[in-house]
């Protein structure tokens, strides 16, 4: 290989290592390579990353964004939170159980980790802390539950999955939806476990009448929102939208939801959350530029073949593959967030898995989890350094429950989904005939 190259790559790696923000540090090995490879033109980097960009696939990413920057800040997501508050909340415990069902349901919609921990995060922490709930513990839950969105249609992630390795994303969004429900019911168990010994403060008890008057009402008020995935989905799995079609459908839906039906918005606000959700897709699609640029010097050099002669100069049993490339993906996952994640891992390890027998729509719910259990995993965690901002807490506090849910909620559903390929095909052939 091009030493070049492999000094590339461990520029690479060093800028991730140092904290530098992922897209400094695809922009950075992206520019090494033009100025100290021997590529002749430079140009067809450029144009590499801009045939890239040139996708109306990759619309639906900040329409989505979009999408779930309306729900949080016009009032769909707090609704959300308040209906299953009406209905699991008196629960010892149950707020955690809340949080985590109201994440899965704002994921559905958004497709964003980061999304679901700013909208769900600044709700529902406080909330949990004036029931008594550790901060650190409501913070590290927030992280954990966030990743659901990686895994519960329509993700983002997946959408860039399918875009990068030419598999259908409607059935990229079915893998992960059986493992995601795994994680969800493991997360439940384990939140009932660790709350245990805190001083919970419960609602006062309420007669059942009162109980299923307040989620009635609290249901009329959040159907609105509840109706998004619904009709997202719906159009999608209906055949009467492409994914992208459906994300300017969200948008188009939540507008009036939030400004004239919940009135929690106005048109003001209106450009706020869309400069903001412009910021945000503005930084992902120079992610995607310098990326693919990368990608294009990393395929001609053959790094993809390299990294499976690599694996395979250890062991050729598929077992042994499987989880070598789990750990890559992990290790990736703890450096770089899912985007930035999928753009680099889904590249290089298609070889292994074909060699594997792994088929792609299954290798989709594969790194699906892994990269969500990567955000998670100390010592970087991004998302846990993320949700320590936005529950004004330490690290420190939040490191011990995230242990818990990375062993022992995370790490069997990325084995299990490794291992046992009918719970990421099942779905998409019910649903889309795929054998």
């Amino acid at each position: 290989m091009n030493p070049v190259v492999l000094i590339d790559a461990g520029l690479l790696t060093l800028l991730l290592v140092i904290g530098v923000p992922v897209p400094f540090c695809f922009a950075g090995a992206a520019l090494f390579l033009m100025l100290f490879g021997d590529f002749g033109s430079t140009g067809f980097l450029v144009g590499a990353g801009f045939n890239k960009l040139n996708s109306i696939v990759l619309i639906a990413i900040p329409l989505y964004i979009l999408a779930g920057g309306i729900m949080g800040a016009g009032g769909i997501a707090g609704r959300l939170i308040d209906l299953a508050d009406s209905l699991i909340g008196r629960l010892r415990g149950g707020l955690g159980l809340v949080l985590i069902v109201a994440t899965a349901v704002f994921g559905a919609i958004s497709g964003m980790a980061s999304s679901a921990v700013a909208a769900i995060g600044t709700v529902m922490i406080p909330r949990m802390v004036e029931r008594g709930f550790d901060r650190g513990y409501a913070a590290s839950l927030v992280a954990a539950s966030s990743v659901l969105a990686l895994l519960i249609p329509p993700s983002a992630s997946m959408i860039l999955y399918g875009w990068v390795t030419g598999t259908s994303i409607l059935a990229c969004f079915l893998a992960p939806i059986v493992p995601g429900l795994i994680l969800v019911s493991l997360l439940g168990g384990w939140n009932l476990v660790l709350t245990r010994k805190m001083p919970l403060r419960q609602p006062d008890p309420a007669p059942r009448r009162d109980i299923v008057c307040e989620a009635f009402v609290r249901t009329k008020k959040a159907a609105a929102g509840l109706m998004m995935p619904l009709i997202i989905l719906g159009f999608i799995y209906g055949g009467v939208t492409t994914p992208t079609e459906a994300a300017a459908v969200a948008v188009v839906y939540a507008i009036p939801v939030a400004i004239y039906v919940y009135r929690e918005m106005n048109w003001r606000d209106m450009g706020q959350v869309v400069w903001r959700a412009g910021q945000t897709s503005g930084v992902l699609m120079i992610m995607i530029f310098f990326a693919s640029m990368l990608g294009r010097i990393w395929t001609l050099e053959n790094m993809p073949q390299e990294i499976l002669e690599s694996f395979l100069g250890i062991s050729n049993n598929p077992i042994v593959l499987l989880l070598l490339a789990n750990l890559f993906l992990m290790l990736i996952g703890m450096f770089m967030e899912d985007v930035s994640g999928i753009l680099l891992a889904a590249p290089l390890l298609m070889p292994l898995m074909t060699e594997a027998g792994v088929d792609p729509i299954h290798f989709s719910a594969i790194i699906a989890t892994n990269l969500g259990m990567g955000l998670i995993t100390p010592p970087t965690a991004p998302l846990l350094y993320f949700a320590a901002l936005v529950g004004k807490t330490n690290l420190s506090g939040m490191l011990k429950p995230a242990l818990v849910f990375v062993v022992f909620a995370y790490l069997p559903v990325v084995l299990l989904t490794t291992f046992v390929p009918a719970l990421s095909m099942w779905l998409p052939g019910l649903v889309l005939g795929l054998n």
